[in-house]
């Protein structure tokens, strides 16, 4: 995904809040109840304010008198003081809060601590919800669509005070991730693709990545890759490629893979009457049994074990690995992902090779599916205000928010004017809008998302997203049908914080990480016999913070309940 649109920012605020926030922890950080019949109506621009703001992009780079700058200066009867902070970079956001001279609006992701903690070490102020229906009522009607949006992020014991605003997160709604392989191969080996194809576009490589709604059985696929392996699948005569190439850094290569388990890394579900995380389960258990299987047969690249994930496209790259998972915007060829498998093997106009994008695979139950991106629903980020805003500051901040981050006339605060700042990549309203080379793309002498906040309505995805992107995931990725069918969603999550889980997660993760992450290792290699050492493993998960971690856990509301609210 691109950088702006990262569900976890870079930005890390836990050691400045320490230093700023421990005389206060645990404190009151008392305010007075907002008198709304003593704040201007909307649109009242009347008096002249002074705000310093900042969105989510802000590195530190706008330029002061830009572009954006004076059209939202002259709109809204404000003088705009910009920050001059790169807030992706932690050490000097820890100094900006050590300082005490935080922007009015800020949205730094925090670790360690929510938004709560945040508003209790005297960092931020609560949103009144009455001022939030009166003066951002396009984000109101938005939280209302999106449940359980109107009731995260309440601060504790109110039902009317929320402690940030939230983002809406369309652009990873349906499947994130779908399998490939290479269909030269499959067509040199005479196997027959899943279902009809068709090419995701018809110049620039797309026409060689085709895409089909079928799908292999786990099953057809252990042979497929067993071919890939064994049967010169490239026809250079040499023993000399593989079926699939793990990486050592993530699981995103094994996302679909264990959806035909019914699983996804991370989540929870009842297993034999029982709450468990997927990683102590039966069912991750025998994913990790067909994983050493694969590798004991050959057909997983030993050489997995050194590289990471960016390592990983480059060695597809040489067209040495058969299979490879793809989010739609990579087979769509959108700038952004250019290099990364597998686009990047038909990224040469030379090149003859040709991709299979299809379903995820079919377990042995009918299993089949991805573990939704976002475990609840398509909210996340944070967007705060800092506890020295006045009420007042506050009414014109919110329709500042309102009209920058959800009202689609305020397109030009993102890219100017279509025509004289940017140009569609191809047909108008339909595909990416691009901004001119003599434009910043982001803050600089344009201003572009120098005060916006990392949300995203359906329309607003289509001005960053390519119209083969697009076209992919209206005709499945994102279908509903296909969303109602094969996304995986935990069955508790605590999205409205009324859990202890960050604290536990702090105090245990680290060490619960390691455990499952060599036992996947080892387990995938061969070092370990998987069901003699399953027991032992799963004992020392639940005595290194497991056992806290299900306890707290059980205290979670049920999924199914919270996308009824």
């Amino acid at each position: 995904m691109k950088k702006r649109m990262r569900y976890a920012a870079v930005v890390m605020l836990s050691a400045a809040i320490a230093i700023t926030g421990c005389s206060n922890e645990g404190g009151q950080n008392t305010e007075v109840k907002a008198d709304l019949t003593k704040l201007p109506e909307p649109g009242d621009f009347s008096e002249k304010l002074t705000l310093q703001l900042s969105g989510s992009i802000t590195k530190g780079k706008a330029e002061d008198g830009s572009y954006v700058q004076k059209r939202l200066e002259e709109q809204f009867n404000i003088q705009i003081v910009n920050t001059k902070v790169d807030t992706w970079n932690a050490d000097q956001v820890n100094l900006m809060v050590a300082s005490g001279d935080l922007p009015d609006t800020f949205a730094f992701t925090t670790s360690g601590k929510n938004a709560q903690q945040l508003y209790d070490s005297g960092l931020t102020r609560t949103i009144p919800k009455e001022m939030l229906e009166k003066y951002a009522p396009r984000y109101m009607k938005m939280l209302s669509e999106n449940p359980p949006g109107p009731i995260m992020n309440l601060k504790k014991g109110t039902d009317n005070e929320y402690l940030q605003l939230i983002g809406q997160y369309s652009h990873v709604d349906g499947l994130a991730w779908g399998p490939t392989l290479r269909l030269d191969w499959l067509e040199n080996l005479g196997i027959e693709p899943p279902g009809e194809m068709k090419p995701v576009g018809p110049s620039g490589g797309r026409e060689k990545i085709l895409f089909t709604e079928g799908a292999y059985t786990i099953e057809e696929l252990e042979e497929i890759l067993k071919a890939f392996t064994f049967n010169d699948p490239d026809q250079n005569g040499k023993d000399d490629t593989y079926g699939l190439l793990p990486a050592n850094n993530n699981l995103n290569w094994a996302g679909t893979l264990m959806g035909s388990f019914g699983i996804y890394r991370g989540y929870n579900f009842v297993e034999n009457d029982k709450l468990v995380v997927t990683e102590i389960s039966q069912k991750y258990k025998e994913f990790l049994k067909l994983m050493a299987k694969w590798y004991d047969m050959g057909i997983i690249d030993p050489e997995f074990t050194t590289l990471d994930e960016k390592l990983g496209w480059e060695k597809y790259k040489q067209g040495k690995v058969g299979y490879y998972i793809t989010q739609p915007a990579y087979i769509a060829m959108d700038d952004w992902a250019k290099g990364r498998a597998p686009q990047n093997i038909v990224e040469n106009p030379d090149s003859t090779a040709k991709v299979l994008a299809m379903a995820p695979e079919i377990g042995k139950d009918g299993q089949q599916g991805l573990g939704a991106y976002l475990p609840v629903t398509n909210l996340a980020d944070a967007f705060y205000v800092s506890k020295d805003v006045t009420d007042e500051e506050l009414a014109r901040i919110l329709q500042i928010f309102d009209y920058i981050n959800h009202d689609d006339e305020a397109r030009w605060t993102l890219y100017g004017e279509v025509g004289v700042h940017s140009k569609w990549e191809g047909e108008p309203e339909k595909s990416a809008l691009k901004v001119l080379p003599e434009y910043a793309q982001e803050e600089g002498n344009s201003g572009f998302w120098a005060y916006n906040f990392r949300t995203y309505s359906k329309e607003r995805v289509k001005w960053f997203t390519s119209e083969y992107t697009l076209k992919l995931k209206d005709e499945f990725y994102a279908r509903e049908d296909i969303k109602e069918k094969m996304l995986i969603r935990p069955y508790k999550w605590d999205i409205l914080n009324e859990t202890n889980l960050p604290e536990i997660s702090k105090r245990y993760s680290g060490q619960l990480n390691t455990i499952v992450d060599e036992f996947r290792m080892k387990a995938i290699v061969g070092e370990i016999d998987i069901d003699k050492e399953w027991d032992k493993y799963v004992e020392s998960w639940m005595n290194n913070g497991g056992k806290e971690t299900l306890a707290e856990l059980e205290k979670a509301p049920k999924v199914s309940d919270l996308l009824a609210e």
